[in-house]
């Protein structure tokens, strides 16, 4: 119960969709009820528990692409791809001090899509762990592990997410991207 939120918003960052990263979030508990026998405590739980999410989120998101490409070759279907949040999931992430704000659940639901729609772009393992690391801060260790990669390759991995988000930012939302300072030596 008390990794549940975490579980499921790992699964939300990675999807994009409430209700898929539910499911998921239900499917990464059961896969950990099931395969308890196999834990060793010399393992983080929360890096093994990412791990199941993670992996879990990943084939959802593989087969919703399959059936995306399947549909488009027989032609529109209902099903999409496309990752959109509502004002709930986005006041859900917010920090209940700032609830009092309208403007600032607005703003966040802002970010949440553009996040969604840059995130949708990334592969699979870069978009894990940025998500896993950045977002959910866990140690590059327990990435790794979740990834089953080395911490190196996680650093890779967030490093080439960081550069395409920001390419993404700064050719499809240039008035939220930072730019860099000249200095006066």
């Amino acid at each position: 119960e008390r990794k549940h939120r975490r579980v499921q918003r790992i699964a939300y960052q990675m999807l994009g969709d409430r209700g898929a990263a539910e499911d998921v979030a239900q499917e990464a508990f059961l896969a950990l009820w099931r395969h308890c026998p196999r834990y060793r405590a010399r393992f983080a739980v929360d890096a093994w528990l990412a791990r199941i999410v993670t992996n879990k989120a990943i084939d959802r998101w593989r087969n919703e692409r399959r059936q995306a490409v399947a549909g488009a070759v027989r032609g529109p279907t209902a099903h999409s791809l496309t990752l959109g949040v509502t004002t709930e999931t986005a006041v859900q992430r917010l920090p209940a001090d700032d609830l009092a704000d309208p403007s600032l659940a607005i703003r966040w639901e802002e970010v949440q899509r553009i996040w969604n729609e840059l995130a949708a772009e990334l592969p699979e393992r870069q978009r894990a762990a940025f998500v896993l690391r950045e977002i959910e801060d866990l140690p590059a260790r327990d990435v790794a592990r979740a990834l089953g990669c080395s911490t190196s390759t996680v650093r890779t991995h967030v490093a080439l997410a960081r550069r395409e988000l920001r390419r993404g930012i700064r050719e499809r939302y240039p008035e939220y991207a930072i730019v860099p300072t000249e200095s006066f030596d």
